[in-house]
């Protein structure tokens, strides 16, 4: 009852009070911002989405498209530390020099393809953050402080997760670096440093996706709860005949309704940028698959990107696991599994007048046609079903391609 209380408060930042960051001239900064800056301090600066001032912005969209087009122009530079690791690597996977090369070419023109849509996946998440839906959404739920704190919180974590996770990308290739034998270890690290800047843009979005699905699932919350209190109280089945009175379901389906349009807003603000970084995931997972060909004659690396791509791929759908979580709070009919169908059903054997019985049938029809949950045009309802789906597809393909990999490798 608390928590429906907490709830059911209207916001105290009405729209016309609230910052917008649409380059009006607003000295304040979006809701975003502001709640970034909260979280992490001084560090906001490095989430280009959630940093208002346009200097931040230009700085990373900067960064990127010089590390795009170094990666372009380091082949036809051709130091000589990369000319004797490209020899070297040509020597232990029994390739020719010539044909390593092709191979370093076309990997890096396609890295730095991936390096601009990165750019562009950063464009799109700050053009999000700062829409009218996201910042309502944000207004409205930052009210309470309790609300405010567990969001801080998760902002925190979100990013310290995405900070231990490039540090980790940055040790396996500094320990593959010294594994590789190469001449010139530590200058190919050096040289190919700028890229963890583009690693750092990709891993932004976990920040970024878990924001906005922990303000989305705390909308859905309020809704279960304020559902859930429906019943509470009424410890036989004639007190809940009494205290229902007619209007109250009616109420609750325009509350329904009202949480649809939000996660509407929400889904087509984020759709942009989910689908490029789908894009950037699925073309590095496919690089990857076509340097462990490469690599055939070797089976440790060949195995090595093979299992990587794997990793890569996984994790682009792990990433959309927050946002699953909300669906399935909205409609999932799974046995036992917590639900607003699920609750909304157990009151259909409960006594009720002819008029408030009407009125319950009329929101059970609303809420079981009309879909819940957070849409992507690319992938539909983003359910955990789904991802487990797409996961177990992944789990199937892997045997294939470790063995179009190592068994090419066998047979040369």
């Amino acid at each position: 009852m608390q928590r429906a209380k907490l709830c059911s408060q209207s916001p105290l930042t009405p729209s016309n009070k609230r910052a917008k960051c649409n380059g009006n001239g607003c000295n304040e900064p979006c809701p975003v911002a502001k709640l970034c800056h909260d979280a992490i301090g001084g560090f906001s600066a490095t989430l280009a989405w959630g940093a208002s001032d346009r200097r931040v912005q230009v700085f990373h969209m900067f960064c990127l498209l010089c590390v795009g087009f170094y990666a372009i122009l380091l082949p036809w530079v051709r130091p000589e530390w990369l000319e004797d690791n490209i020899k070297a690597e040509a020597n232990k996977v029994g390739n020719t020099v010539e044909k390593q090369k092709n191979i370093f070419q076309v990997s890096v023109v396609v890295l730095a393809i991936l390096n601009f849509m990165c750019l562009a996946m950063l464009a799109l998440a700050s053009r999000a953050m700062k829409s009218e839906s996201i910042s309502r959404l944000v207004d409205e739920q930052l009210v309470n402080g309790k609300f405010r704190d567990h969001f801080l919180k998760d902002l925190r974590k979100s990013y310290s997760i995405s900070v231990l996770l490039l540090l980790l990308v940055v040790l396996i290739y500094g320990i593959l670096s010294r594994l590789s034998q190469l001449p010139h270890p530590s200058a190919f690290v050096l040289g190919w440093s700028p890229a963890f800047f583009s690693a750092w843009a990709l891993l932004q979005l976990l920040t970024f996706i878990r924001l906005l699905a922990s303000l989305a699932m705390n909308k859905v919350e309020c809704f279960y709860t304020e559902l859930e209190s429906v019943g509470n109280g009424c410890l036989e089945a004639h007190n809940f005949a009494k205290s229902m009175l007619p209007g109250q379901w009616l109420h609750l389906l325009r509350e329904h309704q009202k949480l649809l349009r939000h996660l509407k807003a929400m889904s087509s603000a984020i759709f942009a940028t989910v689908l490029v970084f789908q894009n950037v995931v699925a073309g590095s997972s496919l690089l990857l698959m076509w340097v462990a060909r490469a690599y055939q004659k070797d089976a440790v690396p060949s195995t090595g990107y093979v299992l990587l791509a794997f990793t890569l791929m996984c994790s682009g759908i792990f990433a959309m696991l927050p946002l699953a979580f909300i669906t399935d709070l909205c409609q999932s009919r799974r046995l036992g599994r917590r639900s607003l169908l699920n609750l909304a059903d157990k009151y259909s054997g409960w006594p009720m007048s002819a008029e408030v019985h009407a009125e319950y049938m009329r929101f059970m029809q609303h809420i079981i046609m009309a879909e819940a949950g957070i849409y992507l045009p690319n992938m539909g309802m983003v359910t955990r079903a789904s991802l487990s789906n797409q996961i177990m597809f992944y789990v199937k393909v892997l045997p294939l391609a470790l063995a179009l990999t190592v068994g090419w490798w066998r047979r040369g």
